[in-house]
């Protein structure tokens, strides 16, 4: 006996097997760091993004009530970013340095409230932490945050990654 199955479903049912091989591979990368230099924390089962943290960052974390609060934020950032399907290396908190690797790409992670300081957040990252590109999360969707973002882009050639909190909506510039 066959069964005949619609074009649409056997084309759906090829999708999630070329998906579920690409989570297998990931899950891979994901268990094959260094278990003395990086802390897995974090795998979504659905979109194969994950979090490594390396340990250093983790001690780094506990030694002050600021530290335990920055940590705790760029760690939601980058969870946030792994739902998204994204590999995070969240590395050692260096002075003047960026924060993690999103899919092997130098990036710095920057979270506020308002518009005023996005293009300087922004150079910074760039011009002075060595961030190929920026990671936005934003407290408020207002128009002037969208003027910003766009201003980023045409005028200084800065691109990135951006959210609002509480969505997992992640959006390129």
């Amino acid at each position: 006996m066959w069964i005949v199955l619609p074009l649409q479903a056997l084309l759906k049912s090829a999708e999630l097997m070329v998906g579920a091989g690409k989570i297998e591979e990931a899950r891979i990368k994901y268990e094959s760091y260094d278990a003395n230099e990086w802390e897995s924390v974090y795998f979504d089962e659905y979109s194969g993004g994950f979090v490594v943290i390396k340990k250093i960052r983790i001690a780094q974390s506990e030694q002050s009530k600021n530290e335990k609060i920055k940590f705790a934020k760029e760690y939601g950032m980058c969870k946030v970013l792994a739902t998204g399907g994204n590999s995070i290396e969240f590395l050692e908190d260096k002075r003047g340095s960026y924060d993690i690797h999103l899919n092997d790409i130098k990036a710095d992670l920057k979270k506020t409230g308002s518009h005023i300081n996005i293009v300087n957040y922004a150079k910074e990252a760039i011009r002075k932490q060595g961030a190929e590109i920026v990671v936005f999360e934003f407290e408020n969707n207002t128009k002037d945050i969208h003027t910003q973002l766009l201003k980023l882009g045409n005028t200084y050639d800065i691109h990135g990654y951006y959210y609002f909190s509480g969505s997992k909506n992640i959006i390129r510039f």
